[in-house]
């Protein structure tokens, strides 16, 4: 069977044509060069179907709230429904959150897509929920239910939460915050890319942003000078963007007793050392639920594609 999946972030619109489990074409766009998703489907189609064969049914992982098929873009000014995709591939085309891909893609993984951080493995129950997050442009989170037939994908908005400062540095950061969103500062606020830009300038206080900024993405510039232990105010906003995630990725295990945390999104592989050496210290830090995160595992996803992996199996459903 041929489909057409995709993974649609604030940023970046990826997508793959599939015949049976062969990927015969990709591609990855960046979104502010077009006007919506139909355009860059149709395109990606017009441009691969002649040559490998039209889609049979399609599905796209999108960063918002899908109601009713369709949904309009947390991050990015993009409105679209299930009939205009439909019609711009030429084939039946499921919507669904982006982190709702990210979810079904989980079980699906092999051990080498993932690396565990802390917990005990060992004690992992084979149907207890998981909790999914992942920081990139935005914040996603999703949960992963047992079911009668196998896994169900829960997805949510839980990223637009209200943001809990945890030390006195934290609280002088929600200040800054609600300067700039006065009514609500939401986890997404900190735990993303713009987030912790929105970080380091607050500890940056009255200093200018590093020349490099100019030029260059300031989150990029930011994990870059983290990592190699340079500028002290990019250090600083790293650390607080890890814990803060941590902190975020334990409250969502609590919540549904998860047996497993998956991290997943474009930061973390970026910044894995710094995941590795601080995401436990805020994780573990649930007062008398302690004893109890510091056995849960979490597990950092290093598959490539993990939206378009859990796109395509509900793609594959579609034609059943």
């Amino acid at each position: 069977m041929r489909v057409l999946v995709g993974d649609v972030g604030g940023t970046n619109t990826r997508l793959a044509l599939y015949d049976g489990a062969e990927a015969v074409a990709a591609a990855k766009v960046r979104n502010a060069a077009h006007a919506g998703l139909a355009q860059i489907a149709a395109g990606f189609v017009a441009e691969h179907g002649a040559r490998h064969g039209r889609p049979q049914a399609a599905c796209i992982g999108i960063a918002g709230p899908v109601r009713r098929g369709a949904v309009a873009m947390t991050n990015l000014g993009w409105r679209t429904d299930e009939a205009e995709m439909s019609a711009a591939v030429g084939a039946p085309c499921r919507l669904i959150n982006d982190f709702h891909a990210q979810a079904l893609a989980m079980p699906r993984l092999a051990p080498a897509d993932y690396e565990s951080i802390g917990g005990d493995e060992s004690r992992v129950e084979a149907d207890a929920p998981r909790a999914v997050i992942g920081p990139g442009t935005g914040l996603g989170e999703a949960f992963l239910v047992p079911g009668p037939a196998g896994w169900i994908a829960v997805p949510g908005e839980g990223a637009h939460t209200r943001f809990a400062p945890r030390d006195a540095r934290e609280i002088g950061l929600l200040r800054f915050l609600m300067a700039r969103h006065p009514g609500h500062v939401s986890v997404e606020r900190v735990v993303s890319g713009p987030g912790l830009v929105s970080v380091y300038d607050y500890l940056r206080g009255e200093a200018p942003r590093l020349p490099a900024m100019a030029s260059d993405d300031p989150a990029a510039v930011i994990t870059r000078e983290a990592l190699a232990g340079g500028d002290p105010h990019c250090a600083a906003a790293v650390e607080i963007f890890v814990g803060v995630l941590g902190d975020e990725a334990a409250s969502m295990a609590l919540k549904v007793n998860a047996g497993v945390v998956y991290l997943t999104g474009g930061i973390p592989p970026r910044i894995a050392p710094l995941i590795r050496s601080g995401i436990r210290r805020a994780f573990d830090t649930k007062g008398r639920y302690s004893t109890w995160t510091k056995s849960v595992p979490i597990r950092m996803v290093l598959h490539p594609d993990p939206g378009l992996l859990g796109a395509r199996a509900m793609a594959e459903s579609l034609g059943r």
